[in-house]
């Protein structure tokens, strides 16, 4: 080195300076777009909970039956034995066609019996009780008698017993 060169003068200190800001958004706009996202993210999932709880299961035959026929008692009182009979054999007649492949709606009612006289589907209480109601209904249908609100009423209660698949009581094979 050369002792009479002059000393190199040293680079110029800077103050130090704060952290440099590398978002490009301002922190309120940041915030506000966050709190967005998170509410349409809480909005999604309510809609796929609600998608996927509303995929129940069809109901059954047995089940709409059912409903038909619980559908007419808040009125039996009121109801025209007509009308009453006409909803209930349409009740069970559906429920028959649908659940064993019979063609229920579209046959007599003696008709309908006679098909099933010798099918094991139904015990010989069922095919009594299914004979029943359908007279009786029958009687109501197109010999238009009268019928008062307890005899709707059991006729009711024997045809909503036979789609449940329950044992016809005994008392029952007077008829209207």
């Amino acid at each position: 080195m050369n002792p009479t060169a002059p000393d190199p003068t040293p680079a110029p200190l800077h103050d130090i300076v704060g952290p440099v800001w590398f978002w490009p958004y301002p922190l309120w706009i940041t915030v506000a777009a966050g709190i967005v996202l998170l509410g349409l993210l809480v909005l999604l999932g309510m809609l796929a909970k609600k998608l996927l709880t509303s995929r129940k299961r069809p109901p059954t035959n047995r089940e709409k039956a059912l409903a038909a026929l619980e559908v007419m008692r808040p009125g039996i009182s009121t109801a025209e034995p007509y009308a009453f009979g006409v909803g209930v054999s349409e009740a069970l007649r559906l429920y028959l066609s649908a659940e064993y492949g019979f063609r229920a709606t579209t046959q007599t009612s003696l008709e309908f019996l006679n098909a099933i006289r010798s099918k094991p589907v139904f015990s010989e209480n069922e095919k009594q009780g299914l004979g029943e109601v359908l007279e009786r209904t029958d009687l109501l249908k197109f010999a238009r008698t009268g019928a008062n609100e307890s005899e709707l009423l059991d006729l009711l209660d024997i045809a909503a017993r036979l789609v449940r698949g329950e044992p016809q009581s005994k008392k029952e094979g007077g008829g209207a």
